[in-house]
């Protein structure tokens, strides 16, 4: 094969080369100097950041016959057939794929016999974790006493996997992931080298994408020269990602703000027939985002909608965002969830009421207020006796009051409630619940789990809820109350009504009943009563004449 992959070309060949890992290879370098090397290392960290780039340089450095301060010379002829793959001194072995008892007790077989052509034989595991149980035990004893010859290199991704006794025989090594700059600078370099004309923003985002990995940047960078041919560009980026550019997310938020929906599915829609993929197109929203909160903290505003909004609202669209990810992992049409998430933002910008138009709005309430007052001092200054002015109660108050619970309900099954029925129904909750589990109806799994039966009585059930929402959902939806209570009816075999209560408000409700109980409240006299006495005190009993 003529062509090699840029991961390959460019593969770290010494310990200076390697990118972003200095930690990692500064210690190596001094054990080496120092001849301090140990029988066993753990390489643990994200996929395509060095690690077993590291452990061949390493390979080469103990055996090279003219390294100068720890690093090898990659002229002698063990780093030449060592960077070649041709030293049997050094076998890289792969667990995903030879993850066995045979495989290990062969290594183990093995690594008895002296090295052939080289001072030290290197065995590099990679994705230890893969072994089997069997095979960790066949690897253990080797790893405890091994021979003064062997060295063992064991590389994964996931270390939690790995025994807590294969762990503590190693010495073990984090490797990072490596930051947006290191490899940004390293892909110019690479772009340099090959004589790729590229743009800045295009490499920027190759490493964004790249999450951490130098592996994936030159992949994605390889698949993008291939792309557009003469020029690297951000376009031929996001064509070969499938990412969507800021500009598309600016006109997408604009629609939001505005609560534009239609035109904001028209252009999700559009992006769909480009080959965007939807979980891409969430997670560079939330970059998308990420950006514009930057940008806010740098003080650089544009004349984006989006920067209209309030950081805090911005949070609140990060995480509406991140719950919608969460769901469309489980989920099979995932574009319906981003539909469902694009109404979602702009109902959550509407009710933030950030735009001009609800500002105008208050401000004419406000001097609409103004006035009344300065026309009400006129007359109290004036000495006239302005009428009483009725004022309404807040539509919001006087819905939440009736939604939430209606007390003379409650007071009804109060009035009646006795012990026995109660204990009853307590004592089959847990099988009413298992029921409706095993009747597969899940939202009612959800309101009947955090509820709990209260009071009792024949004909009535008091039920406190943990979620307001919940008790007002019993207390308002006929035909949700009706289906509770038709399952109640099969499990205790009585006909009942349910009334809600909060559970935030439970012990108050309990507490003022048992207090009016004690202390009936006395009857106010009806305000006619007073007109009528009034009326009979100056005009006398005979000229009235009382109509209902």
């Amino acid at each position: 094969m003529s062509y090699q992959a840029l991961y390959r070309v460019f593969r770290s060949q010494s310990f200076a080369e390697v990118v972003g890992q200095k930690h990692v290879t500064t210690t190596l370098k001094n054990a080496i100097q120092k001849n301090k090397i140990s029988h066993a290392y753990l390489f643990n960290g994200p996929r395509g950041t060095g690690k077993t780039s590291i452990a061949k340089i390493f390979a080469k450095a103990i055996n090279c016959t003219e390294r100068t301060d720890g690093e090898p010379c990659n002229k002698c002829e063990t780093c030449i057939s060592i960077t070649n793959g041709t030293n049997s001194d050094v076998i890289e072995i792969d667990a995903a794929s030879n993850n066995g008892v045979d495989e290990i007790r062969n290594i183990r077989d093995k690594v008895k016999y002296a090295p052939g052509e080289s001072t030290y034989k290197v065995y590099i595991i990679d994705e230890v974790h893969m072994l089997t149980t069997g095979a960790f035990n066949a690897l253990l004893k080797t790893l405890e006493e091994p021979p003064a010859h062997a060295i063992f290199i064991l590389a994964t991704t996931e270390p939690h996997k790995i025994p807590a006794t294969i762990i503590s025989r190693c010495q073990r090594f984090d490797f990072k992931a490596i930051s947006v700059t290191d490899i940004t600078d390293h892909l110019a370099y690479v772009c340099d080298t090959e004589g790729i004309k590229y743009h800045e923003e295009a490499l920027s985002f190759i490493a964004t994408t790249a999450e951490g990995g130098m592996r994936d940047a030159l992949s994605i960078l390889d698949q993008a020269i291939a792309f557009g041919a003469d020029e690297l560009t951000l376009e031929h980026v996001l064509s070969v990602t499938g990412s969507v550019g800021r500009n598309d997310f600016l006109e997408l938020t604009n629609y939001i703000v505005e609560h534009d929906i239609q035109s904001a599915f028209k252009l999700y829609h559009r992006l769909l027939s480009e080959g965007k993929e939807v979980t891409r197109l969430v997670n560079d929203l939330i970059y998308f985002l990420r950006d514009v909160i930057m940008d806010y903290a740098a003080g650089e505003k544009s004349d984006a909608q989006i920067y209209q909004l309030d950081v805090s609202l911005l949070y609140e669209m990060i995480d509406k965002i991140n719950d919608t990810l969460v769901s469309m992992r489980f989920a099979v049409n995932t574009n319906v969830h981003f539909e469902v998430l694009i109404v979602k933002l702009a109902e959550l910008v509407k009710r933030s009421n950030v735009h001009s138009t609800p500002r105008n709005v208050v401000q004419a309430d406000t001097s609409h207020l103004e006035k009344r007052i300065l026309q009400l001092e006129k007359q109290v200054a004036n000495g006239i006796q302005s009428a009483p002015v009725k004022t309404a109660k807040p539509k919001k108050e006087a819905k939440r009051s009736k939604n939430a619970f209606s007390m003379r309900q409650i007071e009804t099954v109060l009035d009646h409630a006795n012990r026995e029925d109660l204990n009853y129904l307590k004592q089959n909750w847990h099988t009413l619940i298992h029921h409706v589990e095993s009747e597969g109806q899940k939202s009612l799994v959800s309101l009947l789990k955090n509820s709990e039966p209260v009071a009792a009585s024949s004909t009535h059930v008091l039920i406190k809820f943990d979620e307001e929402i919940h008790c007002d959902m019993v207390n308002n939806d006929e035909a949700k109350r009706e289906q509770i209570e038709s399952i109640v009816y099969t499990i205790i075999q009585k006909q009942v009504k349910m009334v809600g209560v909060p559970g935030s408000q439970w012990l108050q409700v309990r507490h003022d009943y048992l207090e009016n109980r004690k202390h009936p409240k006395q009857e106010e006299k009806p305000v006619e009563d007073d007109i009528v006495t009034q009326a009979a005190k100056l005009f006398g009993k005979d000229t009235i004449n009382i109509i209902e």
